[in-house]
């Protein structure tokens, strides 16, 4: 596992990455899946180079800004857990999704690695819970 705490965790944390992950994702909205997706991303940033460390933090802690901008001032993350009609980045609650920053370089690319990495991790961790049974 992963520490809590951290200048990349607190790059994770502010990213509202958490709240899309949830509302997209209904698996991650269990918190010991959410703990392995985070802890997986986390560990496997802390082996990139401390240069690509620091642009991927930058980039996760500008990513609500970017949506902001990218959207006309909406924001990124909500209160409440409305996703009713399915997922999607957006759906179920009127709000353009994350596909709104492909034009912006660099972002698309973390939204995209950050989460094939949280699912996996919720995926390993959830295999691990069940081995252990």
């Amino acid at each position: 596992m992963t520490r809590g705490s951290g200048p990349m965790h607190a790059a994770l944390r502010a990213s509202g990455l958490r709240s899309y992950w949830r509302r997209r994702y209904p698996v991650l909205r269990e918190a010991p899946a959410m703990a392995a997706a985070e802890a997986h991303l986390l560990n496997t940033l802390r082996t990139l180079p401390l240069t690509q460390r620091a642009v991927y933090a930058i980039v996760l802690r500008t990513l609500p800004l970017a949506y902001w901008l990218a959207t006309g001032g909406r924001s990124l993350r909500r209160t409440t857990d409305d996703d009713a009609n399915g997922p999607g980045d957006g759906a179920g609650d009127g709000r353009p999704g994350l596909e709104t920053l492909i034009p912006l370089p660099g972002f698309r690319e973390v939204v995209r690695s950050s989460t094939a990495l949280a699912l996996l991790g919720a995926l390993d961790g959830r295999a691990e819970r069940e081995t252990a049974r």
